[in-house]
């Protein structure tokens, strides 16, 4: 007899699967291994919490020593549903963002989810790559960590679509998002540094399109205006994230004759770059200059002298994400959108 024949009476191949050197494992087998019904090997194999652990074992076992492995994908095209998120980010080089990402994973296996990841390099043309898998139903969901959309077209998105943002997020866009209080947190550090005396605090940004860039500007700004200082704009320049990028722009101002008594950064590398700088010339920290930086990323505390900075918490930033994408994926209405605490943590950079 003809090996397909002995399965003519198959009326849904999704529920099989072949064996080599052995025929097929079904669902109904694995039931009838267990003694339960093909509902309850279903829920099993679905995490129902609804099912009692002892038949959990029960099926398991079976499941274990028939070889079943039920098929995926099939069961995707019947749910409509892949049980995968994406994550769309900027780069990876950031530390913080791959903590926070790393933390989406956790979270998402921990809640049976599947994670990629994507990056834009801030490309309109590869965003739209990354969100036509979201379109074309090959994940259930994007988590955003940036994106150069506008409201307009994040709002689109997101009437359609289960999107969440993520550290980064778009003012106006109606879709729920996870972040820290940015302007709060700078106005805190620069607000320490003022405490000790300070007063031609210096800032050292990036030109972006990054709410919290923009964000913590402002909580700069309003540390000093409640202080009564006045901002000098040779003391406020631009980088790009990165330690060398700071290295250079802190020489240049120094070299210009603006001397500040501290610096606000918000990176922990831009921080860390300035501290060169300022060694290279001669200038004490925090004696001479006092500096804080942002994130409590790995070298705020292997720099010398280690970095008074803004610790936020990518673990909690991430598991929250992923908590905001399953409530969207499970349909629930109105979201509230979750601010994570910060903490500002002193150290030998701004006080002996």
């Amino acid at each position: 007899m003809h090996f397909w024949k002995k399965y003519d009476n198959i009326k849904n191949v999704n529920d099989y699967i072949f064996k080599l050197g052995g025929g097929v494992i079904t669902i109904q087998d694995v039931a009838k291994a267990a003694g339960v019904s093909v509902a309850t090997v279903s829920r099993v194999l679905n995490n129902s919490p609804s099912v009692r652990p002892k038949t959990v074992e029960k099926v398991m076992q079976a499941v274990e020593e028939l070889g079943y492995r039920p098929n995926f994908l099939g069961r995707n095209l019947r749910t409509n549903r892949t049980k995968t998120v994406l994550v769309m980010v900027s780069t990876i080089s950031n530390t913080f963002t791959s903590r926070v990402i790393s933390s989406i994973e956790k979270a998402g296996r921990d809640m049976g989810y599947s994670v990629l990841i994507c990056t834009s390099n801030d490309d309109e043309r590869l965003e739209n790559l990354h969100f036509n898998l979201l379109k074309n139903r090959q994940v259930d969901g994007i988590i955003v960590m940036s994106t150069v959309k506008s409201a307009k077209d994040i709002n689109a998105l997101g009437k359609e679509y289960n999107i969440v943002q993520c550290s980064e997020y778009t003012p106006g866009a109606n879709v729920p998002y996870v972040t820290i209080d940015n302007r709060l947190a700078a106005y805190e550090a620069v607000s320490h540094l003022i405490s000790l005396g300070r007063r031609r605090i210096a800032y050292l940004g990036v030109k972006n399109h990054f709410t919290s860039s923009h964000l913590r500007f402002h909580g700069y700004e309003q540390a000093l205006r409640e202080a009564g200082l006045e901002m000098d704009k040779s003391l406020i320049a631009d980088g790009d994230y990165g330690y060398r990028s700071a290295l250079y722009t802190m020489s240049h101002m120094l070299s210009q004759g603006s001397m500040p008594d501290a610096l606000f950064s918000i990176s922990d590398r831009m921080a860390a770059g300035a501290i060169r700088a300022a060694k290279d010339k001669g200038i004490k920290i925090p004696e001479d200059i006092a500096v804080a930086g942002f994130d409590n990323t790995d070298i705020s505390y292997i720099s010398e002298p280690q970095i008074t900075t803004v610790s936020q918490s990518p673990s909690q930033m991430g598991k929250a994400a992923m908590e905001l994408m399953i409530k969207r994926l499970s349909g629930e209405g109105d979201i509230d959108n979750i601010i994570v605490p910060h903490k500002l943590i002193i150290r030998q950079s701004t006080i002996l």
